[in-house]
């Protein structure tokens, strides 16, 4: 439910591949295709928060990584308020982050960032991630341990 009081109902098809948003105000369908889904059958699921802090509801698609299963994958959609679609949070390709997908993502609403964390050598890396004055998402720190 959005604060707009438009309702989406969000289910997987294509084995996994696709979404299919149904708009209950509208009775509009938007279908997302090629998804990151798992290449060794590991499960998706659906994560629902407010990733650009902006007061509608967006969602993500994560599964866990195809290698060990060390961490999870995530892929942001975020609610356009303006035509009523979700739309795929780009990975930002002008910074240097350490990760080079969303992984382990958190959501801090007070600091307004957004973490993903993975795992490079036997090093753990943490990208801090926020938005700008123009809504862009940048990268604003970067730990490593």
């Amino acid at each position: 439910m959005q604060k707009d009081k438009s309702e989406f109902k969000v289910n997987f098809a294509d084995g996994f591949e696709s979404l299919k948003i149904k708009n209950s105000k509208t009775k509009q369908t938007q279908l997302i295709d090629n998804l990151e889904a798992s290449i060794t059958d590991k499960p998706s699921h659906l994560e629902i928060n407010d990733y650009n802090f902006d007061g509608f509801t967006d969602f993500a698609v994560y599964h866990t990584d195809d290698g060990m299963g060390v961490y999870t994958i995530y892929q942001i959609f975020i609610f356009n308020p303006k035509n009523k679609q979700f739309e795929s949070l780009k990975f930002p390709s002008n910074f240097n982050p350490q990760c080079d997908m969303f992984c382990d993502i958190k959501v801090d609403k007070t600091k307004k960032t957004l973490t993903s964390s993975c795992r490079g050598g036997a090093k753990f890396h943490t990208d801090f991630w926020k938005y700008d004055k123009n809504k862009k998402l940048i990268l604003a720190q970067t730990l490593s341990d």
